[in-house]
């Protein structure tokens, strides 16, 4: 006769809204409770649910690595459900983002995974607010719903990412309510030494440019128009190119000094 095993659930906040994990293993709960300390909530009804995988089996599931691996995973579906959640509802961009701690002002830098979204977050969010290093989801009124995930950090040696706390890294999640006040796409491509080049987007290249870098924008209504209205908003698209995330500092800076 089979023992039906307890379902722990974790709930944290995404995008605005609260999802639930089901941990079945409890070798899971710890290092989950750990990685999302910073978004840890309530449970709210109606919120998405990602079911984790069932109790790990011994062997190499249950190696750091093999663990490392699930809770990767786990990220990217509670990212999934989040962005199934707004879609409709916010734009979302796959960028990093940090905000000023006591107006709220936040710059979002877009970029595909693994160019240097994640280390920005890393060098120049220490006395920032760290909105995300994953999903920049923006209303129509440039308020910004965060999501202050564990960062995904890539191991030197290669592997499965690590998903770390952004607290134990010395980040603190945004006191002030987020807004967009600026966004760059970042061009990781200069040669060391080099200052930063700041390049203005054209509108219409501004929209191919981030067509391939938003989640479900097809489900906003006349999502060209709406997205054209957001970049003039906020003073149009720039690309940003330079060598190391430290050389960003200024920029940074600038954009976070805006008021609305």
């Amino acid at each position: 006769m089979s023992v039906e095993r307890a379902v722990s659930v974790l709930h944290v906040r995404a995008l605005g809204v609260t999802v639930a994990i089901d941990v079945p293993d409890d070798l899971l709960l710890g290092p989950l409770e750990r990685a999302w300390e910073a978004v840890l909530c309530e449970p709210a009804a109606g919120g998405p649910r990602v079911v984790t995988p069932g109790p790990l089996p011994e062997g190499g599931d249950r190696t750091p690595d093999g663990l490392a691996s699930t809770l990767s995973h786990i990220t990217q579906e509670v990212t999934r459900a989040a962005i199934e959640a707004r879609a409709g509802q916010l734009f979302m961009f796959h960028a990093g983002a940090l905000s000023n701690q006591r107006s709220g002002a936040t710059l979002a830098f877009v970029a595909p995974g693994g160019t240097g979204k994640t280390t920005l977050v890393r060098t120049l969010g220490p006395g920032r607010g760290y909105v995300t290093d994953e999903t920049v989801g923006v209303r129509g009124d440039l308020v910004i719903e965060t999501y202050s995930k564990p960062l995904s950090v890539r191991r030197p040696t290669g592997g499965p990412k690590d998903e770390t706390s952004p607290l134990s890294v010395g980040l603190e999640v945004p006191r002030a309510t987020p807004w967009l006040a600026g966004m760059v796409v970042l061009r990781r491509d200069l040669d060391p030494g080099l200052p930063i080049e700041l390049e203005v987007v054209d509108p219409l290249d501004a929209l191919v440019m981030l067509g391939p870098e938003t989640s479900s924008l097809a489900r906003i209504d006349r999502p060209l128009h709406a997205l054209s209205d957001l970049l003039h908003t906020i003073g149009g698209l720039r690309v940003v190119r330079y060598h190391d995330a430290a050389d960003l500092d200024p920029l940074v800076s600038d954009v976070l000094a805006a008021v609305r």
